[in-house]
């Protein structure tokens, strides 16, 4: 609960000079088992074997890189004495979409809109629609806002491009995007208020999120929608949208994620290393998939494509959250295995994702 001083650091400074591989006995020392914190100095283990239940602390922030390899052991407890906790972590497919029936066209998998796409920020939304449409969906609209865009996407020409108000004006859309390559502009924030009346789940990402945290009539609106609302803030974007500091968000990941989540009143992702997922009821999720090759521009563009993209599909704004957080880094997994992970880019993470849907789809 304090930070590791005196002998104390320097014997766990010792034991990380020893390059042997290293069994730490259920918390590595100087690691916050709730929060992942590094107090001070912290032992780096290659293995933990962790007693009664998980600790998300080992998962989140700064835990897998002194954790390793987690073997958790009941010391023959059983589950029912556990007290119940809303925490959970996501170390599988939690949830898949419908198996497709052969009977079915392009509007049977939704119709989503990414909207985005500001001068010299194109590429955000191409990505994130190019995401949902590997992901799943019927049919792909993307909103604009530079009055230069291209007509086609010449990489995806499936995806059907509109100027910011004809997509919004789309009347059978099923799940909508906003935020990717947005910029913070005045035509921005009048799209973004036209956006909030829309009878469908509504994810918001990016520039949206400075948007929101910074009108309170748009808060305001936002926590009034009943159709299903998505934030998915990196710790500086959540940090605004508590209007705190960087360091307090990562100093507890749990609790601030679950903050945005019941100030806002929508599912909350927080991204980073152990991504929390939390909802306005108080639960929580850790994300056990991903890895340091996802460190590059344009990730959260894919994970925002695949969310809305699974929506679309059928799955509710929570399901979708969960299975499009693990399949975003189990899909990056995969792809690591591959070719380790430096110089993993974001546009083949969609491709991998993709592939990984569907072999779930088929053992199941």
């Amino acid at each position: 609960s304090k930070p590791l001083q005196g002998s104390f650091a320097a014997l766990v400074d010792e034991i990380n000079a020893l390059s042997l591989p290293l069994l730490v006995i259920d918390i590595p020392s100087g690691l916050c088992a709730d929060t992942g914190r590094v107090l001070g100095t912290a032992v780096r283990a290659s293995h933990t074997v962790t007693f009664l239940g998980l600790k998300p602390g080992l998962f989140t922030l700064d835990g897998p890189d002194h954790a390793g390899e987690v073997i958790v052991t009941d010391l023959g407890v059983s589950a029912e004495a556990y007290a119940a906790t809303p925490g959970a972590l996501l170390d599988s497919p939690p949830i898949l979409p419908p198996p497709r029936r052969k009977n079915a066209h392009k509007g049977s998998y939704g119709s989503v809109g990414i909207l985005g796409g500001d001068t010299s920020m194109v590429g955000a939304a191409l990505l994130a629609a190019r995401a949902a449409l590997l992901g799943g969906a019927g049919r792909v609209y993307v909103g604009l806002l530079d009055e230069r865009a291209p007509a086609v996407d010449l990489v995806q020409p499936e995806l059907m491009i509109r100027p910011p108000k004809a997509l919004l004006d789309l009347p059978h859309l099923t799940a909508l995007a906003v935020g990717p390559g947005l910029g913070r502009s005045g035509r921005a924030a009048s799209d973004l208020q036209r956006a909030m009346h829309l009878q469908a789940p509504l994810l918001l990402d990016a520039d949206a999120l400075h948007l929101l945290a910074g009108d309170a009539t748009l808060r305001d609106r936002f926590r009034e929608r009943s159709a299903g609302n998505i934030l998915t803030p990196h710790p500086g974007e959540a940090s605004v949208l508590l209007d705190c500091s960087l360091a307090e968000i990562q100093a507890d990941r749990t609790a601030s994620t679950l903050k945005i989540a019941q100030t806002y009143n929508a599912i909350t992702v927080l991204k980073g290393c152990g991504s929390i997922i939390a909802t306005p009821d108080g639960r929580w999720f850790v994300n056990h998939s991903g890895n340091p090759g996802m460190s590059s521009a344009g990730m959260g563009d894919i994970l925002c494509g695949l969310i809305t993209s699974l929506i679309g599909q059928g799955l509710t704004s929570e399901q979708a959250c969960l299975l499009g957080v693990y399949l975003h880094g189990a899909a990056a997994d995969a792809l690591a295995d591959e070719t380790g992970t430096i110089g993993i880019v974001a546009g083949e993470v969609a491709l991998a994702a993709r592939t990984l849907l569907n072999q779930w789809m088929r053992e199941n």
